[in-house]
């Protein structure tokens, strides 16, 4: 097995984690990183121990080989990022969101099937061992029929990076993503979508400069699953301290599931049924948000599947684009795509309640 040879543009902050956990990975070979500023480019070539940095994506494709390249780069460049690699036969892995319009993410998934390679959205949190526990608690019956989830992750926002709060960027792109990715996983695709998204903070001191906020940063979104199962996610730049139990919840008619912790750093799993409270799946067996990056090497190198899939980052992409929507005409926003799924493959239990057509396991495979 050979060790897949790997990029990274963006050598902001979270370039540290990723790069710790590459590194680490004998999956990974280190080739390059790249960021516009060459200063943070070469200072994380020197702490990583990588051989080759630059200042600019094209330098970066025409330089030193190699095959995979992570997309750690602000919102607004994500596309553009995409698209050059793709289109020079790189697999990538893309930080949230792959792009920021649905055209531009549909010609990222075609570019990709026209050059034969992979390609990615995070954020990786379906590859947690907390989401296959509740899909597994889910699927098998455990808590009867899945009526209703919920999901809620915000902080204060954040103090580096005023793209954040600039036009492309907001609290739904950067922290929603994460639960709607998880509970579409869960309960699967989304047929319509409603939401509420406003801004409570109109500007924010970032990196010595007074930055007025475009983007949304109070936001609650309402998804139909079909078949009455419905989900809400709640998110923003405006969270004070909360409390981490039940930060995803999905309660059915015996029952229900909760994650413990946040979907990108979980700590277990509460099943909470007549026949009393269990805590499940307390060892992550190393998981961490910034493990997608690794996880996909190891994929390349040899072969495994992942339950990541572009067509479920599109998914994602688009409810958050019909959120947008839906909060500027007050309307339901239909959603047209969908992705294979259930994402994990469970028998119900003897005796346990048959699931509804919303939560069919044929009804998204392809």
């Amino acid at each position: 097995m050979n060790p897949v040879r790997t990029a990274i543009v963006g050598c902001g902050s979270v370039s540290g984690p990723y790069l710790a956990d590459l590194t680490q990975s004998p999956y990974v070979e280190m080739v390059s990183v790249c960021d516009h500023r060459m200063e943070r480019a070469a200072r994380r070539a020197e702490e990583f121990g990588i051989p080759y940095h630059f200042d600019n994506v094209d330098a970066l494709l025409e330089g030193p080989p190699f095959d995979y390249l992570i997309n750690l780069t602000s919102m607004q460049t994500h596309f553009s990022v995409n698209q050059k690699a793709l289109q020079a036969g790189k697999h990538v892995l893309s930080e949230k969101p792959l792009a920021g319009a649905l055209e531009e993410g549909r010609r990222l998934l075609e570019i990709a099937k026209e050059k034969g390679v992979r390609f990615w959205g995070a954020p990786a949190v379906v590859i947690s061992p907390a989401f296959r526990c509740m899909a597994e608690a889910i699927g098998s019956g455990k808590i009867g029929r899945a009526a209703q989830a919920y999901g809620r992750y915000g902080h204060p926002g954040p103090g580096w990076g005023p793209w954040f709060y600039q036009k492309g960027g907001g609290s739904l792109f950067d922290l929603g993503v994460y639960n709607i990715t998880f509970l579409t996983g869960l309960l699967g695709p989304v047929k319509s979508v409603s939401a509420l998204m406003g801004t409570v903070i109109p500007e924010r001191f970032v990196e010595g400069q007074q930055v007025k906020v475009e983007a949304d940063d109070n936001t609650l979104v309402l998804l139909d699953h079909g078949n009455a199962v419905f989900s809400c996610v709640g998110t923003g730049f405006t969270f004070g301290p909360y409390r981490e139990e039940a930060t995803v919840e999905v309660i059915g008619t015996r029952g229900s599931v909760n994650l413990l912790g946040w979907d990108w750093q979980p700590s277990g799993v509460e099943v909470l049924t007549a026949d009393g409270r269990a805590c499940l799946c307390e060892d992550q067996q190393g998981y961490k948000w910034e493990r997608g990056g690794t996880h996909l090497a190891e994929c390349l190198a040899t072969g495994q599947e992942t339950l990541m899939t572009p067509e479920h980052a599109y998914h994602v992409l688009e409810i958050m684009l019909a959120a947008n929507e839906s909060s500027r005409s007050g309307s339901r926003i239909g959603i047209e795509s969908a992705f294979p799924w259930p994402l994990v493959a469970v028998g119900a239990e003897e005796g346990a309640e048959a699931a509804p057509e919303g939560m069919d396991p044929d009804r998204h495979r392809r």
